[in-house]
Formats: C-alpha cells, structure tokens, sequence
C-alpha cells in the first residue's frame, strides 16, 4: 500500500473507526499471514482493519473517538497515537 498516512489521520478524526467486515478477510492488514483457528483476526479500534494479534499488540486511549479505556490498535495507529494521546 501507499506510504502516506492520510487514512490513519481521517480515522483519527472521526467519532467512530468503520470496521472492515471479517467475511471475505483471509490475511493480516500488515504481514499478510493467513487466518486460521490459530491465527486469529482482531480489528484496530482507531483504523478499523484486520490484523493477527502480533500485529495488533499494542494497546492505547482514543480520545477523539471519546475511547478513555486501554483498547486494541494496530501499530501504525500506535504510533500516530502516542503524537495525541501522549
């Protein structure tokens, strides 16, 4: 995908990520790993993307989505974070 962080910084804006839906969803956003019984699919709670749980390890607050509790996010919403919520 694009180097550009465009779609993080939308989502970051918006009250609500909108979630991809697991149907049809076969590979993590990032390392592209196949899901299976083992390898399960969780969503970024800033982006709304699949990813595997090494992926998704992170947790963080999202306050422009009124999120004051530690969620799951992906790493590159991680570190867009860590800039706001800091």
């Amino acid at each position: 995908g694009g180097g550009g962080g465009g779609a993080i910084d939308l989502a970051l804006d918006e009250r609500s990520a909108k979630w991809i839906p697991d149907q049809g969803v076969s590979q993590c956003f990032k390392c592209k790993r196949a899901f299976d019984f083992f390898n399960r699919r969780h969503h970024c709670r800033c982006c709304g993307r699949i990813f595997c749980d090494k992926c998704s390890s992170q947790r963080s607050t999202i306050s422009r989505m009124q999120i004051d509790s530690m969620v799951r996010v992906c790493a590159r919403c991680y570190g867009n974070l860590q800039r706001f919520e800091g």
